[in-house]
Parts: structure tokens; C-alpha cells; sequence
């Protein structure tokens, strides 16, 4: 386990401007977590002792932002590196279960430290060495997610913590702490005063993680609270969901399976989910179980009416669902399909209309009048051109809708 903690150039420049300023300063949170699991941290959050005004007098040959002073912390920007530096802080009550209603600075790193939601996050770090006051080290030794003192005290100040908690076990591989397993389960009806989007972000981060499937398993009530179907959904089909889901990667696919059983897009809607997300979802759960069959018509058929990334999605969908309820032939099946679905794509081959080698104005000039007529022949001329029994060539597309056009 890592105890020495390498620091990027911009960090130590600002770790050591504050010092020089005369105040003390350290790496603080998630990215003295990160490091000292190995993995290169994507932000570097500075906590000191310095108050908001002292960090822009420090930083004054520097930009600085006053990203959220109210609260202590200022943004600089070091050789082009984002910064956000807070001044040591004690947060007052929580009368909303989301954000303190005020805060006051101090002095003492061990304060800011306390107010802090695990205590794998409450470590502070600079090169005098590492700050755990609350066995944070101690834990990601064992691989545990602990409250920093009372668990009742910290979801009560942030409901979000719940979530919170579960998406690090989930993420880090980690269990949660019996208090504070327990302290989850019963607050978890705080999760009433989040919003949405926040309990949406949190859930797909805790679904990437590798370890959603045990997590999502033992916290099915938490996850009640915000997806009341799933009290409708036995615990067999909420397991099948799970272990179908971590055979993928997208988060489409991912919540497709996952809320199988489930209105998934009224779901992903309630939770302020993305259109994006919505409208794959949509296309996922409702082709989720057609027949796909290894036949190079049928699978022309499919590209040219769902298109090449969403049939491709549909196959990994249904894979997923084959391989966890054991339908070899069924995934025999959809690999052989997979398998043409490449070879007609790479072959370029006419699905849609759009591929044909010719156009409504072609069929116009024929001497077809314009109108409904005109689609009827460009879609029976496709349908040829699928079963392999018209080439998609111009001219002899051209004589296959003179001969029919009578």
C-alpha cells in the first residue's frame, strides 16, 4: 500500500506557495484515496489553512476563481492545472439533508477533517506525510467503507451519502462497515429529500463498478426508494437483471437489463435521466425480444430498420440475457448473426434505402407521378434487392422498376 504520494509539478508549486505564504496546506479526499490505491487520481483538491481571501492574495500572480466562496474554496490555476482550494472548514446544520447551511473557517485540519462523509476520504496529505485521523488507511487495508464517526450523523447531514457509500463499495470492490451497512438501510428514506439527478448520477456511477452486482443485491430496499417498480420484480428476476447487466459495458445496455421487467424508460425519466440514454433504452427494451436469426435476408431486414449500432446493441442485450438464463443454441444463434451483420456491413451491403443505387427521382422520371406510388415501388424494389433476387446496380434497378411499374 502506497504511503508516499507522488504529486504532479502544479500541485507541489501550490502546496508550497501557501506554505511559503506562511499557512499550512494539504492534497485532501478522493485523490489522496486514489493514490494511495495505485490509480492516478483526475482531480487534486488542496484543503489549507489559509482563508478564501488569503488563498487569492497567495495565488495573485495567478488566475483565480472564485468558484464557491461562500463555502471557502477558490479555483487556480496553476501552469494551466485547475486547482480548487478550500480553507479548512466546520459545517454547520444540515437543515435540507443535502448542503450545510453555513460554514465557519478554522485553523485546524483536524476540524476539516471530521466533517468529512468515509473516512477513506478524510486523509490529508503533503510531504511532512500522511494525516488519518479516523483510520482511513486502517480501512482501505480492509477494504471497508466507514462513516467518519456517527453514520446516523453523516446521511442525516447528506442523504446522499447512502448512494454515495454504495457506489464506493461497488467502484473500489469494497464491503461497507456493519454501522454503517446498518445506518444505510435505515435512512435510507432521506433519499426522498435528493434530487433526482443527483440519485441518477450516483446509480450509474455504482452500475459502472464492478462490484454493483453484490452491492445492488444486499441494498435492494435503498434502491426501492427511488425505483418503486422494483418492489414488483421477484428477487430471481432482480439477480437474472444483475448478472445479465455486468456482461455489458455501455450504460444503455447496462440499464436496459437491469430494469428489464420494468417500464425502463419511464423510470429513466422520473430520475431526469438524458434523452439520449432514454430514446437507446426505448429501442433496447423494446426489441429485446425479437427473433434474431442467423439468416442474411432476416439480418438485412434488421440493419436496415434498426441500423448498425443499435442491432449491434441488441444482439450484446441478448447475449447477456441467453448467457445468464444458459441458452447455448440461443447464443450460438446470436453469434452467427453477429458474424453476417459484420459481413454485410463490411460488404456494404443494401439494407435501407438509403443504400439503394437509386432515388424517388428515379422512379419519377420513369414516369411515375409523384405520390404514395413512388415509395411503394422504391420499398418492393428493396425488399428485391435484400433477397438477393434484384442487384443493387442502377441500371438494373432501373429495368426492374420499368417492368413493374404497370
Amino acid at each position: 500500500m502506497k504511503t508516499e504520494i507522488r504529486m504532479p509539478a502544479q500541485v507541489d508549486k501550490a502546496l508550497s506557495m501557501l506554505n511559503n505564504c506562511g499557512f499550512e496546506s494539504y492534497i485532501v479526499g478522493g485523490c489522496v484515496r486514489d493514490a494511495v490505491l495505485g490509480s492516478v487520481p483526475s482531480d487534486w483538491d488542496i484543503t489549507t489553512s489559509a482563508s478564501p481571501t488569503e488563498i487569492m492574495e497567495c495565488f495573485s500572480g495567478f488566475r483565480t476563481i472564485g468558484t464557491g466562496l461562500k463555502h471557502g474554496t477558490v479555483t487556480a490555476i496553476v501552469d494551466s492545472m485547475h486547482l480548487e482550494v478550500t480553507t479548512y472548514r466546520i459545517d454547520g446544520k444540515y437543515t435540507d439533508n443535502r448542503r450545510p447551511d453555513n460554514v465557519t473557517f478554522t485553523d485546524k485540519v483536524a476540524l476539516d477533517l471530521r466533517r468529512r462523509d468515509f473516512t477513506i476520504n478524510a486523509m490529508a496529505y503533503n510531504k511532512a506525510g500522511l494525516v488519518d485521523l479516523f483510520g482511513g488507511m486502517r480501512d482501505i487495508e480492509n477494504n471497508l467503507v466507514r462513516c467518519v464517526g456517527d453514520p446516523d450523523e453523516r446521511f442525516n447531514e447528506d442523504g446522499l451519502r447512502i448512494l454515495r457509500a454504495m457506489r464506493f463499495a461497488s467502484v473500489l470492490g469494497f464491503s461497507v462497515e456493519e454501522k454503517t451497512r446498518e445506518s444505510i438501510h435505515k435512512n435510507k428514506g432521506l433519499l426522498k429529500n435528493i434530487s433526482s439527478e443527483r440519485i441518477y448520477t450516483e446509480f450509474c456511477r455504482m452500475a459502472a463498478g464492478t462490484g454493483f452486482l453484490e452491492v445492488m443485491s444486499e441494498y435492494r430496499d435503498v434502491i426501492e426508494e427511488f425505483i418503486p417498480q422494483l418492489t414488483n420484480i421477484s428477487r430471481e428476476v432482480w439477480i437474472r437483471n444483475l448478472k445479465s447487466s455486468s456482461l455489458v459495458d455501455s450504460m444503455p445496455m447496462k440499464l436496459s437489463l437491469l430494469l428489464f421487467g420494468m417500464d425502463g424508460v419511464e423510470i429513466l425519466k422520473n430520475l431526469k435521466s438524458d434523452n439520449s440514454t432514454i430514446r437507446e433504452v426505448n429501442v433496447l427494451t423494446k426489441n429485446m425480444k425479437i427473433s434474431i436469426v442467423p439468416d442474411i435476408v432476416s439480418i438485412r431486414r434488421l440493419l436496415g430498420r434498426l441500423g448498425q449500432e443499435s442491432l449491434r446493441s441488441v444482439i450484446q442485450v441478448q447475449k447477456a440475457v441467453a448467457k445468464t438464463s444458459d441458452l447455448k443454441m440461443k447464443t450460438e444463434d446470436l453469434l452467427k448473426a453477429e458474424e453476417l451483420m459484420n459481413k454485410i456491413i463490411g460488404e456494404k451491403q443494401c439494407c435501407s434505402l438509403i443504400d439503394l443505387a437509386i432515388k424517388g427521382t428515379d422512379v419519377v422520371e420513369s414516369g411515375i407521378p409523384k405520390g404514395p406510388r413512388v415509395g411503394e415501388i422504391l420499398e418492393r424494389t428493396l425488399e428485391e434487392v435484400i433477397k438477393g433476387n434484384v442487384e443493387n446496380d442502377r441500371d438494373v434497378l432501373l429495368n426492374f422498376i420499368n417492368s413493374i411499374k404497370d
